[in-house]
């Protein structure tokens, strides 16, 4: 079980992203990508990026799916030239996580199960994919030193 576990809300954000398939190690490239994109188009990320890990992560390394993202500080509508390095760029809406501090990505399925685990017996159920806020930049940081807080965007459920 996590160690410390928080409940909290997420204000909703815009956000840029990428998607991949392969393994998580892949993640700092299309982070990169995405700083460099909002560099070059005159825009400011609002937070950390996030890991959006789409399948099992004891999936064979080739066959992971996963999304980055980094919310954009945005003073009005996002207008968006379309071209060849354009991210995908999307609203999330405010949601209510559950968060644990967590280590490296090797470690990600077991603080996962964790993490689950501690959700199901406290009475919440998940409604999207977990995700990891990155607290140290993944382009710059080695695989095995970064550090991130690991979430689930849960909902209380019914009782039957």
């Amino acid at each position: 079980m996590p160690e410390t576990v928080t409940l909290k809300n997420i204000p909703a954000c815009t956000v840029a992203y990428k998607s991949g398939k392969g393994p998580y190690s892949l993640i700092s490239e299309a982070v990169r990508d995405l700083n460099l994109w909002i560099r070059e188009n005159g825009h400011t990320a609002a937070g950390p990026p996030v890991g959006v890990f789409k399948n099992n992560p004891y999936m064979p390394p080739e066959e992971l799916l996963w999304e980055v993202q980094v919310p954009l500080k945005l003073d009005g509508p996002l207008s968006v030239p379309e071209t060849d390095t354009t991210p995908g760029l999307k609203d999330v809406p405010d949601r209510q996580v559950m968060a644990a501090h967590q280590g490296d990505l090797d470690t990600l399925g077991e603080a996962l199960q964790g993490l689950i685990r501690f959700m199901v017996s406290n009475g919440y159920r998940m409604t999207a994919p977990p995700e990891q806020v990155f607290l140290k930049d993944p382009v710059t940081t080695p695989p095995h030193e970064l550090e991130g807080e690991l979430r689930l965007t849960v909902e209380k459920r019914e009782k039957e």
